[in-house]
């Protein structure tokens, strides 16, 4: 499927014997509270060390290679993993070429993003981890390749009051810091392209950082529209359901993970050009007493619809209108037209205003779809991808960022 809007390019990934994808970030990248686990069997030859998902829960044992499975250590326990590279195994099946993924946790719970960079304990377990897979690919006759790496966090540099410019400035170094040692290991000319998310979880940290405001999102976002960028934004976190209002459950871990292998798939096999669902243009119709704003999106499946069976409506279905004040306008109406646009109605002129989404809510509260930080808004995805996790059936829509748009 060429998704609608999407630009198409000449498929680059060249995938080797062995390719090596680690789930970096924080809690969510390794799994905190997310059992019973339930990636319980391997079904595609995808690999793991012996040591686990997470090696260094056990010695770092990395002498050899098992089946990828997910296991538990303490209150770790499914990761993204299985069901990203599940995904991607499946869509490169019918290759004739066996084409394997090692899979391997690598975060820090409640680590900054300083925490986990080069320098850092859990930054050089990459590297160590490529290091032993080149061996043991040398020793095969194998070749080795890092297509990826999966990113989850931003809470922690969220809480402590980062800026946009900030994240954005050490996330890019990151990408580039990973780009370069890893590619010094393996020998592969590709680069290495980091699939996140958008944080979610803002709220669940007011009391440590009051302001309705997402900062770190913001900046995952702008990563993700920027062409010079390599951090490919796989979907929003709100709509996911959370053990404690921070932390993911084992099903939505798996779920994650499928929706990063989708975005993969996109990428790295069908070669798009991908964008998350966000807002690209607008016109402003004044119309006698009342004001229209015409918000137009990049729609990665039309038609855009606004849900509020999966994500209970915050307000507004998750739109605000501000100032650079944050001083709020009334919203009359908000309908979608033409699959990719939004009409929001207003009693006063919004020129030189913002629009605002998932900004509804300015309190302490538990991230999720029904309780949390959250809009209604999400594109028609999930009518051609589904998938059932523990004989739930589970659509794979693109819902929208959280976003801050300058109206002129």
């Amino acid at each position: 499927m060429v998704a609608e809007g999407a630009q198409t390019s000449k498929i680059t990934q060249n995938w080797a014997d062995l390719n090596y994808i680690c789930s970096h970030g924080q809690s969510l990248s390794v799994g905190w509270t997310a059992n019973p686990t339930i990636s319980n069997k391997q079904s595609f030859d995808n690999l793991m060390f012996e040591g686990g998902t997470r090696a260094y829960e056990r010695n770092n044992n990395r002498n050899s290679l098992v089946p990828l499975i997910e296991g538990t250590d303490g209150p770790r326990g499914e990761t993204p993993l299985s069901g990203a590279t599940d995904v991607l195994s499946k869509s490169l099946k019918k290759g004739s070429h066996k084409i394997q993924f090692i899979g391997s946790a690598t975060g820090v719970g409640g680590a900054s993003i300083d925490g986990i960079g080069k320098g850092s304990q859990a930054y050089q377990r990459i590297m160590d981890d490529l290091k032993h897979l080149q061996t043991i690919a040398t020793e095969s006759g194998k070749k080795l390749c890092m297509p990826s790496f999966i990113w989850t966090q931003g809470e922690t540099d969220q809480q402590n009051k980062q800026t946009k410019e900030w994240y954005k400035n050490k996330m890019s170094q990151l990408i580039a810091d990973i780009n370069t040692d890893a590619k010094a290991i393996t020998g592969q000319t590709q680069d290495i392209l980091c699939f996140g998310y958008q944080v979610g979880s803002h709220l669940h940290y007011y009391q440590h950082n009051p302001t309705y405001y997402p900062r770190i999102a913001i900046a995952q976002l702008e990563m993700a529209l920027d062409d010079h960028s390599n951090y490919i934004m796989t979907t929003p976190m709100y709509h996911f359901d959370y053990s404690d209002g921070v932390h993911l459950t084992a099903p939505m871990s798996r779920l994650y993970g499928e929706y990063v292998g989708l975005t993969m798939n996109k990428v790295l096999v069908e070669g798009k050009k991908w964008k998350p669902l966000h807002p690209t243009s607008h016109r402003i119709i004044k119309k006698g007493k009342t004001w229209e704003i015409h918000l137009q999106f990049h729609v990665p499946k039309q038609p855009l619809v606004i849900d509020t069976k999966s994500v209970s409506d915050p307000g507004n279905y998750g739109f605000s209108i501000t100032d650079d004040n944050n001083t709020a306008s009334l919203i009359d109406s908000i309908q979608i037209k033409n699959g990719n646009t939004i009409i929001i109605t207003t009693p006063s002129d919004p020129r030189k205003l913002r629009v605002r989404y998932g900004m509804t809510l300015d309190k302490h509260l538990k991230s999720g779809p029904q309780t949390g930080a959250r809009g209604c808004l999400r594109d028609s995805q999930g009518n051609q991808y589904t998938t059932k996790i523990q004989d739930k059936t589970y659509r794979l829509d693109n819902w929208c960022p959280f976003f801050d748009y300058q109206l002129n």
